[in-house]
Order: structure tokens, then C-alpha cells, then sequence
């Protein structure tokens, strides 16, 4: 299995920290190269089968009981050294399977701040086919599936065009995490519709299920509006926290969700910058004051993979979006394969062209999950100018006990 450690995440925070790190260089070239369709799997299966069973300790326990082991990983000490160096000023993207932006503890920096930036999908998991719809009176089908209430779409624009799609829930893999609202099974086709209005393409999900528009908000591209949404079942809450992308190619509008559905950027986007995680205070992660990027490149549909054009496409993004903010960059890539002879693999060498060109650009990536031995070093660890780093138990974990309060 492919390594998704937390310590790497954990390294990176702490690299963001660190007074060396600075804005990257303005005026370079982005990434030219064509992307490949190398394979990249990662572990988030291991994830969801652990949230099968839901949380271990509650998150005032597990704040408790150490179990954000920042003195095991230097951090504690770090922070006794340099007390005003917090991540402020620094912006860690996180290239994985996504962040949910709902979870709290993932909202501000001890600052104020917001603490989430952006969230794109890179993957191609959360793409919508659209096409044109034509209501009917009060009505309109997407997808064969009837919505009343589609007055709140007119209200925005009067006259259209009007397109629709369908969320389809089954090729995002097995529940829980494939259950986008919460209902119990995966069999669920979700309908969508996006029109444009003054300020811009928005979206109207049927996020409680009625089979209406009527009480539901209109969703702008995240970037644009940082608004987002979830769908539920009765008066439970949203099990996952989405996102929309919407972009237009000659009027016509695309839209890609994002959501993490594996849990595993999550869980590493709170190590790596959580602040007061789960309304626990004092629960932090390594650097509080940093800000996030969530960068979606792992594709659940397909098994919890990337692809190299995914993985390139999120750290060009990166780049760009910190340059254009004069924010000091860190990429956190928990996620690699296998192993290949060090340093020859395509990816190693487009990410070490890349900071060749952004040597300000602090890169850390996980070891993999081979070893111990000579060439258990996968890609893109093996990469020469990354920061490599394997990963660690600390004692404090062998002595949970599940099921406590």
C-alpha cells in the first residue's frame, strides 16, 4: 500500500514554521510539461474502514490523552524556541484526497483569518455532466428526477439557459463514505442544477431530499464565495462538507465537486494547521496561524487514486495561487507507489524541475509503506529536492481504548 503518514503532514507544518521559509519568487514559468497517466494508489481504503466504526475517543478525550503527539514530533519544543512563529504568513497546500471545510477546528487561524483559502478538485471524482433542462411551470427533470420549486432558480435569472446533472453515489466506492447524505446506502443519484446569475454561475442542490428547490440557496464557485453545502437525510446533519467549482468554457458552465470522502486530507489538513480542532481549545495542530489550500488529486471512484496530470495540475495551482498572495508555500503530499530506482521515475524528475525553478517552495512527501530495506523508497519520495520523511508511533497511541467517552 501506498504511505499517506501524518508525520510527513506534520513536518510540513513545522517546515512552514520555520523562519527560513519565504514568499516564493514572482515572475516564473508554470509547469509545461505534458502530464502521463502513471498511476498513483493511494491508502485511503484504510481510512474509510476505520471510519466504519466511527471515532475512537471523543475529541476532548483524545486532546486529553495526547493523542496530537506534538512533543513526540519536536513540535512542542520547536515552539518554546521560536513562540511567535505559529505558520502565520504561510500557506500549506494540501495535495490528497481533499478537507472538508465544515470540520471545526478548520475554520480560523488563532488570528482571525480565515483558515481555508481554496478548495479545487483536481481528481476528476467530483465532475457533474451538465445539459440543458427546460422547466415546466414550477418543475423541472434532471435526470429523469422531478424537482418543484423551480422558482428559486427564476428568481436569480428569468430567462436561462438552465442545465442539470446528476451526483451519482455509487462509483464513488462503499458506504459510509460513498453515502453523500447520509441515508444508509450508496444507490443515490443526486440532482443538480446550475444557471448563471448577475454575479456569476451558481448551483441549487436538493440538499434535504423533499424533491424541491423551493427552501434551497443558491452555491458560487468556493473561490469566489467560500459558501458550502451538504446533503442530509431527515434532521440529521450533512455527513460531508462539499464544495463547488464552476468554471465556464464559451458560456457553457462545468462544475466539479469537492468533498472528502475518504477523510485522509481532513486528517491531514488538522495536523498539519488545525486550530481549536472540534470546538476542543488548545486542541492545535503543528502551526495554527498557517493557511490551506485543499487540493483534490485522489479519485475514489477509481480506488482511492491519482494520476500524474492531477497531482501537477494542483501544485501549478499552488504555486500560482501563493505567488499572486505573496504567501510563503508549503505542499504537503502524503500519497506515493511502490518503489522504482531513486530519483528516475517521471514524477521525481517534473517535481524536482519544478523547484529547481521555486527553490523557496518547501515540498514534503511521505516514504511509502515498503521496508524496511535498501529501495524501499517510492515515488515521488525519491524525488532529490523533497523533504522525505517516514513515519513514527509515538507511545501515547498504544494505550487508547476504544470506545471510551
Amino acid at each position: 500500500m501506498v504511505s499517506i503518514r501524518s508525520l510527513g503532514c506534520a513536518l510540513a507544518a513545522l517546515v512552514a514554521c520555520s523562519p527560513a521559509a519565504r514568499a516564493p519568487k514572482p515572475n516564473v514559468d508554470p509547469i509545461r510539461e505534458a502530464p502521463s497517466q502513471v498511476v498513483l494508489p493511494s491508502d485511503s481504503a484504510t481510512s474509510k474502514a476505520g471510519d466504519q466504526h466511527g471515532p475512537v475517543l471523543s475529541p476532548a478525550r483524545a486532546f486529553a490523552q495526547g493523542l496530537m503527539p506534538l512533543d513526540a514530533t519536536g513540535v512542542n519544543e520547536f515552539r518554546r524556541l521560536y513562540p511567535n512563529a505559529d505558520g502565520h504568513g504561510v500557506l500549506i497546500a494540501i495535495l490528497d484526497s481533499g478537507v472538508d471545510p465544515t470540520v471545526l477546528g478548520l475554520q480560523k487561524t488563532p488570528a482571525g483569518d480565515r483558515k481555508i483559502l481554496d478548495l479545487r478538485d483536481f481528481s476528476g471524482e467530483g465532475r457533474v455532466r451538465l445539459s440543458k433542462i427546460v422547466p415546466r411551470g414550477d418543475t423541472a427533470r434532471v435526470g429523469g428526477k422531478a424537482l418543484i420549486g423551480f422558482g428559486r432558480v427564476r428568481v436569480l435569472n428569468t430567462s436561462g439557459p438552465y442545465y442539470g446533472g446528476l451526483l451519482l453515489e455509487r462509483p464513488l466506492g462503499e458506504p459510509p463514505a460513498a453515502d453523500i447524505n447520509g441515508n444508509g446506502t450508496n444507490a443515490d443519484s443526486l440532482p443538480i442544477v446550475v444557471t448563471r446569475a448577475t454575479d456569476g454561475w451558481v448551483m441549487f442542490a436538493d440538499t434535504d431530499g423533499d424533491g424541491s428547490l423551493t427552501n434551497e440557496e443558491p452555491i458560487h464557485d468556493y473561490l469566489v464565495a467560500k459558501e458550502t453545502f451538504g446533503w442530509h437525510t431527515g434532521a440529521h446533519p450533512s455527513p460531508i462538507g462539499v464544495a463547488a467549482n464552476l468554471s465556464d468554457s464559451a458560456g457553457v458552465p462545468s462544475l466539479d465537486l469537492v468533498f472528502d470522502n475518504s477523510g485522509h486530507g481532513t486528517h491531514v489538513a488538522g495536523i498539519a494547521s488545525a486550530h481549536g480542532l472540534y470546538g476542543v481549545e488548545g486542541f492545535e495542530g503543528v502551526a495554527p496561524g498557517a493557511q490551506l489550500l485543499g487540493l483534490k488529486i485522489a479519485n475514489d471512484a477509481n480506488g482511492g487514486i491519482s494520476v500524474t496530470g492531477s497531482m501537477l495540475g494542483a501544485l501549478d495551482y499552488a504555486l500560482r495561487f501563493a505567488q499572486g498572495r505573496n504567501l510563503s508555500l508549503v505542499v504537503n503530499l502524503s500519497f506515493g507507489i511502490g518503489n522504482e530506482q531513486e530519483g528516475t521515475a517521471r514524477i521525481d524528475r517534473l517535481i524536482d524541475s519544478v523547484l529547481e525553478v521555486h527553490p523557496d517552495v518547501v515540498f514534503v512527501t511521505s516514504a511509502g509503506n515498503d521496508g524496511p530495506g535498501l529501495s524501499t523508497i517510492g515515488l515521488p519520495a525519491s524525488a532529490h529536492r523533497v523533504i522525505t520523511v517516514g513515519a513514527s508511533e509515538p507511545g501515547v497511541f498504544a494505550a487508547i481504548e476504544p470506545g471510551a467517552p
